[in-house]
C-alpha cells in the first residue's frame, strides 16, 4: 500500500505542476480529464486535561476523472487513498438539460451545506463541528435539481446505509431536499437563504439506533468529544437553515442544523442541534465568486490572502430524552494564501470549550495551531 501511495502522490504532483491531463475526441463529443488532491496537515495542541499529541499526516489523497460525453452527459469517478485506506468518494453520472439536472450514483444528499464542501475547499483544516455531527456522508441514490437565477430546488431518494457498512439486514431509505432563494443578485454579488430537510426510515442494518458523534475542529484529533447513542429509534428527521453572502471581497456563511429522532413510546424523543457562523475577507488580490448550482462560495483567485473567522456551538445534550452527549463551543481564526490555481497554504488557531458531559475527559478547554499545504487539480 505504501508503494501505491507514493506512486499516486508522484502522479498528482506531476499533474499539478505541469498541466491538467485531458483527452478530447476529434469530434468533440467525448472529453475526460484527471482530477486529484493531496492535503498535508500538521498541528500543535495545548491541553491541561486530555492528552492530545502533536501530529502530522496526509489527511486526504484522491485521484479521479471527470468525463463529458455526447452533449448533456457527464460523469465523475473519485477514489480516496488517505491513511492507507481506499474509500469511495463521488461516483456518479448526470444528465443536464438547461435548468434541469438528474444525477444517479454515490454522492452527497441535497441536505445541509458545510459537510458537503470538498476538503480542498474547506476554509479551515476541519469542517464545522455542527456539520460533522448532524450532516451526512455520501450515499447511493438519485436526485433532481432545478436551478435558475433566483431559485435552486433539489430533492433525492437514497439508501440510508453507507456503502462500507457490511451489516446484514434490510436497508433503510432517506428522502432529502434543499431549497435556496436568492433575494439579492447584483453581478457577482449574491445572497441566498436556504432550507433543507432529511427524513430517514431505519432498516435492520441500523438496528434501531442512531449515533451522532464529533470531535474537535481538527482532522488530526481522533477523539470524539461529543457522542449521543440514540436507541429505540423508529425514524429520524433533520432540518437545516443557511445563509450565504458573497459581497466582493467579503464572504459570510452561517448554518443551523437540528436532528430529531422519533423513539418508541417507552422513551422520550431525542433532539440535538448546533449552529456556526463564519466570515472571510480577500486581502491583496481577487474577490469571492458564487456557484449557483451548488449554492457555495468560490474562493478568491491566486496570489490572494484570505482572512477567516468562525464560531460554532454544537449541543448533543437532551435531558428529557436522558441522553447527554456533550456540548462544545469553539472559535477559530486563520488564513489561506493561494500561491496559484493548484497550490495553497492554510494556518489557523482554534480554542475549544467542552461541558461536563463531554465523552473524553469531561469539562475542559484546549487550543490548537494547525497548518496545511494542499495541492488540488
Amino acid at each position: 500500500m505504501r508503494k501505491v501511495f507514493l506512486l499516486l502522490l508522484l502522479v498528482a504532483c506531476y499533474t499539478g505542476v505541469f498541466a491538467q491531463l485531458a483527452l478530447k475526441s476529434e469530434k468533440g463529443d467525448f472529453e475526460t480529464r484527471l482530477i486529484g488532491r493531496a492535503l498535508f496537515d500538521g498541528g500543535v495542541f495545548f491541553s491541561d486535561k486530555t492528552s492530545l499529541g502533536n501530529a502530522a499526516e496526509v489527511y486526504d489523497l484522491r485521484l479521479g476523472t471527470v468525463v463529458r460525453f455526447l452533449e448533456r452527459w457527464t460523469g465523475k469517478i473519485e477514489v480516496g487513498f488517505a491513511k492507507s485506506k481506499v474509500s469511495m468518494k463521488d461516483i456518479f453520472i448526470e444528465y443536464r438539460d438547461g435548468k434541469n439536472l438528474f444525477r444517479v450514483g454515490h454522492f452527497f444528499e441535497p441536505y445541509s451545506l458545510e459537510y458537503r464542501i470538498g476538503s480542498s475547499d474547506m476554509k479551515f483544516n476541519g469542517a464545522a463541528v455542527t456539520g460533522i455531527a448532524f450532516g451526512d456522508r455520501r450515499k447511493l441514490g438519485a436526485s433532481y435539481t432545478y436551478n435558475v437565477d433566483l431559485l435552486n430546488i433539489s430533492a433525492g431518494v437514497f439508501s440510508d446505509k453507507d456503502v462500507d457498512n457490511t451489516e446484514k439486514g434490510d436497508e433503510g431509505y432517506a428522502l432529502s431536499g434543499r431549497v435556496l432563494y436568492r433575494p439579492y443578485l447584483n453581478g457577482e454579488d449574491v445572497m441566498h437563504i436556504g432550507f433543507s430537510s432529511r427524513f430517514s426510515a431505519l432498516g435492520d442494518a441500523e438496528e434501531s439506533k442512531v449515533v451522532y458523534s464529533a470531535g474537535a475542529p481538527s482532522n488530526l484529533i481522533p477523539e470524539k468529544f461529543l457522542r449521543a447513542d440514540v436507541t429505540d429509534a423508529i425514524n429520524e428527521w433533520r432540518f437545516g437553515a443557511e445563509v450565504v453572502m458573497v459581497l466582493d471581497k467579503w464572504y459570510v456563511q452561517s448554518e443551523y442544523l437540528l436532528a430529531h429522532v422519533n423513539r418508541r413510546a417507552a422513551v422520550e424523543n431525542y433532539n440535538g442541534d448546533g449552529w456556526y457562523a463564519q466570515v472571510g475577507y480577500a486581502l491583496l488580490n481577487g474577490r469571492y465568486a458564487y456557484n449557483k448550482e451548488s449554492g457555495m462560495a468560490v474562493a478568491p483567485g491566486e496570489k490572494c490572502l484570505e482572512l477567516l473567522c468562525r464560531y460554532n456551538i454544537t449541543n448533543m445534550n437532551d435531558k428529557d430524552a436522558g441522553i447527554m452527549g456533550g456540548k462544545q463551543n469553539d472559535l477559530s481564526v486563520g488564513g489561506i494564501y493561494y500561491f496559484n490555481k493548484y497550490v495553497s497554504a492554510k494556518m489557523s488557531y482554534s480554542l475549544v470549550s467542552l461541558d461536563k458531559h463531554a465523552q473524553e475527559g469531561g469539562k475542559q478547554t484546549f487550543s490548537m495551531i494547525q497548518g496545511r499545504i494542499q495541492l488540488s487539480f
